[in-house]
């Protein structure tokens, strides 16, 4: 019988000559005798149209028979014919496998965000470092850098360095905080230690202890690593790799790859002890968390009156009730404002906004002409002098 023979030197095979004994296999080419003992033999072909053999322990040779040849070798080796020596694992086997592939999908799917705050909590810099560039990058996308905010941000850097101070913050001194120009409401902390604050949360901010509040709340989540930790559970098995494996770069792509700040959402544990921890920073500093309650009640407000619309203090950062019963707890009216009158109207006038116009009447106002000075509107009745802190209702 004609069949084709491989020595395992090299990928060529050979004509050969092949008979069948009842032992073994009779292997003749050039010039040379194989002996192959069926006991010694399996399949190495997974049934694709011919049979082709390899030797127990695999030495690399193989020897490919036509179909045809079956007939003659099936009686004298039927076990070269059972499902398994052909490439089809035994049900139990199949079971195994199917049974590793759910253990690893269950490390990435609920292992690594289980585990995403022990894993935040060693990141190596350099990752964070990049996962910060990603970040800032999309900020970018969707903000603009306000020139004459300077003097703002460093009034809200002085007032957030003084709660953390208080509070004893290890982070204090490396927390920033940033005016951006964006079409919404938000404030929201990135993983080097940066705050962002937009122009739209400001000028809904009516006292400045509500703003003082979200920074306060901001602050919490940078302390207690919320916003790695968060990073990790939406990246999960890129960073997993990159961490335990050492960084060789093909977790680090796949984090990389996967970062989408729009998409990152703190849970309801984090969200609960930022908020916790917040107030505990306003406690310290003597400032009233009224401020944030109001706030927070306002932004319920304008959702249920816009079905929900409204771009909330962050999408990951949902008003509630709850959440302004819990602030509103903590109040303790009478208290200094956590801004004076002045510094609040430096604030208000971030990014090219009439500190004189609430955001309703900034919607409503004509627009100035470009070559004369803007009109400001009349004072308000209560001077800014007087502002206090604590519930006005």
């Amino acid at each position: 019988m004609r069949a084709r023979y491989a020595d395992g030197r090299a990928a060529v095979y050979a004509e050969a000559d092949v008979a069948f004994t009842p032992e073994c296999v009779v292997i003749d080419v050039a010039g040379q005798r194989h002996i192959w003992t069926y006991a010694y033999l399996a399949r190495a072909d997974d049934s694709n149209g011919r049979i082709l053999l390899k030797r127990i322990p695999d030495t690399g040779e193989r020897l490919d028979l036509y179909a045809s040849a079956a007939a003659d070798l099936r009686p004298l080796a039927p076990a070269l014919f059972r499902a398994r020596a052909q490439g089809v694992e035994r049900p139990r086997t199949i079971g195994a496998l199917v049974a590793a592939a759910w253990s690893l999908a269950a490390v990435f799917l609920v292992g690594v965000p289980m585990a995403a705050a022990p894993i935040a909590d060693v990141m190596p810099a350099r990752y964070r470092n990049q996962i910060a560039d990603i970040s800032w990058a999309q900020v970018d996308g969707f903000t603009a850098y306000c020139d004459d905010s300077d003097e703002a941000a460093r009034i809200l850097n002085d007032a957030a360095f003084r709660i953390m101070s208080a509070a004893d913050v290890p982070q204090r001194e490396a927390i920033w905080i940033t005016i951006v120009d964006a079409p919404f409401p938000n404030a929201f902390a990135l993983p080097d230690h940066s705050i962002i604050v937009t122009d739209d949360l400001i000028a809904m901010a009516e006292h400045p202890d509500e703003l003082i509040g979200v920074l306060a709340h901001e602050i919490a989540h940078i302390e207690h690593n919320h916003v790695m930790t968060n990073v990790v559970r939406q990246v999960g098995a890129g960073v997993f790799f990159d961490v335990v494996f050492g960084g060789a770069g093909a977790g680090q792509a796949i984090a990389i790859a996967s970062v989408n700040l729009a998409g990152l959402r703190y849970s309801r544990g984090d969200e609960e002890d930022a908020d916790s921890r917040g107030l505990e920073y306003l406690d310290a500093a003597n400032i009233d968390s009224g401020g944030l309650a109001r706030l927070f009640e306002r932004f319920q407000a304008m959702s249920e009156e816009q079905g929900g619309d409204i771009p909330m203090l962050l999408s990951s950062h949902p008003a509630s009730e709850a959440r302004a019963a819990a602030a509103r707890a903590r109040s303790r009216p009478g208290l200094q404002p956590s801004l004076n009158a002045a510094d609040w109207r430096v604030v208000r006038s971030a990014c090219g906004a009439n500190p004189d116009l609430s955001p309703a009447d900034e919607e409503d106002a004509p627009p100035v002409p470009p070559d004369q000075p803007p009109v400001l509107a009349p004072p308000p009745a209560k001077p800014a002098e007087d502002l206090e802190g604590g519930n006005k209702g």
